[in-house]
């Protein structure tokens, strides 16, 4: 009776220490972890003390791969961050015996060891499910608890001590995974709301693509984050823009059929997703995201958060593309397509700043239309526009991108070529007179009458004549009018000028 007794009482007395022990374990984790990795490196110390272990390892089971991939490592309740892969077969009896128990003796280390299984359930499923409907399953982690000497094996108590303490810890990390799932909703609705600015201000169109992707990145946090433009017209691609991690926005080159591989990428993956850009029926362009490195599924909730954020992007880059075009034909001149007065200036302004900085030369060339006046009282104004719209053309075509033409007012023209010296200048002139002295206009409009144009230019260069804009603007004048006084249809350097 005695032994009974004593048998029943050391067996109550073992129950209330697990219960006490458990109960400590649950209140030290019942504090807020803002992530696992937090919520790891506090537990294993509790778990490491609690069993009399000498080092704890924690594995997340990468089920897809086999692959136990190792993460944190505790030893004297010091805690490091650790990366190595064990490769597992799932079949083998040792695994098979570990999920079904939830603990296992290692089978290769030479002194005591156990692992432990951790499952639980996260708050959200991949794209993947929401394409096939099917749920994922449960995530999975390991813990592996050592004692370095031999003759202090795991008993089975201690073993169900360990299951007991991973169930209680596999229910936290469910709780912390949907505390950092709500967080990171909350993340994204602010870093989202912050594209409010952007959806109801006139940006240009290449800032407000830059909002776009910096603030999609920073509230999702994918691999990669891109954006593609198409033409309206032809719906082809025409530019395409990406940031990663790193927070720099790139410019992306566009090769042939680009759209049919992404979305051929998108179609059958859950690293990676596609979102068409569309306004009342015209598509914009697209975005995509990926986490093409880290191999990251992702998931329902930031799937469905694009997507519901998807058409007030697309507005966003259509009222861009509208400001800009806006802007356009504010600065621009309706006849030629040459820019006006005022957006020269400040051009020219710009490029004075910009090359007294960096010591850059530019030129100006100065020109206008010989005989404008009596071709305008012969012929009519019809005449004289087609005449100023032939120019215009020959003009535009014959120039680089980084250069600015101007209609600055009449039949007279100018345009800035930056980093070009009066000798390239003077070759853009005589480029620009041959051009011009081969239109040929309509003749309907001249009463049958075949007219030829030809065009008078004075060229001046920053900082050689001047570095201030109005003596510059003399300069190139004073050359202009050299060539009128000499019998028209030419061109002349300033320099050259002065000189004579």
């Amino acid at each position: 009776m005695f032994k009974k007794y004593f048998a029943f009482t050391v067996i109550s007395m073992e129950t209330n220490k697990r219960t006490n022990l458990l109960y400590s374990f649950y209140q030290a984790l019942s504090e807020h972890f803002g992530d696992m990795q937090s919520l790891l490196a506090n537990a294993m110390p509790l778990i490491e003390d609690y069993i009399g272990a000498d080092r704890v390892f924690y594995y997340d089971w990468l089920d897809k791969k086999s692959v136990l991939s190792l993460k944190i490592m505790c030893e004297g309740k010091k805690v490091y961050n650790l990366q190595e892969d064990i490769f597992v077969d799932k079949n083998s009896p040792e695994i098979i015996k570990l999920l079904q128990d939830g603990v296992m003796d290692s089978p290769s280390l030479d002194y005591p060891a156990v692992y432990v299984l951790l499952k639980w359930r996260g708050p959200q499923n991949s794209i993947r499910t929401m394409k096939t409907g099917v749920s994922m399953p449960s995530s999975l982690g390991v813990f592996r608890v050592e004692r370095l000497k031999k003759n202090k094996p795991f008993t089975e108590s201690e073993k169900e001590i360990l299951i007991e303490l991973a169930r209680e810890l596999s229910s936290r990390i469910n709780l912390t995974e949907v505390d950092m799932y709500h967080s990171a909703q909350l993340k994204r609705a602010e870093a989202l709301n912050k594209l409010s600015a952007v959806f109801a201000t006139s940006l240009r169109l290449s800032d407000s693509l830059q909002e776009i992707l910096l603030s999609i990145q920073d509230a999702f946090r994918f691999d990669r984050t891109s954006l593609y433009l198409c033409d309206p017209k032809t719906n082809d691609i025409i530019e395409g823009y990406s940031v990663d991690l790193s927070g720099e926005v790139k410019t992306l080159e566009i090769g042939p059929n680009i759209k049919k591989k992404l979305v051929a990428d998108a179609s059958n993956s859950d690293i990676r997703l596609m979102i068409p850009l569309s306004v009342q029926g015209k598509n914009l362009g697209f975005m995509c995201f990926d986490n093409v490195l880290s191999r990251t599924p992702i998931k329902k909730g930031e799937v469905l958060s694009l997507k519901q954020f998807s058409s007030q992007i697309a507005l966003a880059i259509d009222n861009a593309r509208l400001f800009e075009k806006v802007q356009e034909l504010s600065n621009y001149d309706d006849l030629t397509g040459l820019a006006l007065r005022r957006f020269f200036k400040e051009n020219l302004a710009q490029e004075i700043y910009r090359s007294k900085r960096f010591n850059l030369v530019f030129s100006l060339i100065l020109l206008d239309i010989d005989y404008f006046k009596q071709i305008n009282d012969t012929y009519g104004h019809l005449f004289g526009d087609e005449a100023l719209k032939s120019v215009s053309t020959i003009i535009k075509e014959s120039l680089r991108q980084t250069d600015l033409p101007c209609r600055y007012g009449g039949d007279e023209m100018v345009i800035l070529l930056p980093r070009t010296t009066g000798e390239e200048a003077k070759h853009i002139a005589a480029r620009l007179l041959k051009r011009v002295k081969e239109i040929s206009l309509p003749a309907d409009l001249s009463g049958g009458k075949e007219v030829k144009l030809s065009i008078s230019q004075g060229i001046a260069v920053f900082p050689t004549d001047s570095d201030e804009m109005s003596n510059l603007f003399k300069c190139a004048d004073d050359a202009l009018y050299h060539v009128k006084q000499g019998g028209r249809g030419f061109y002349a350097l300033y320099e050259d000028v002065k000189k004579k």
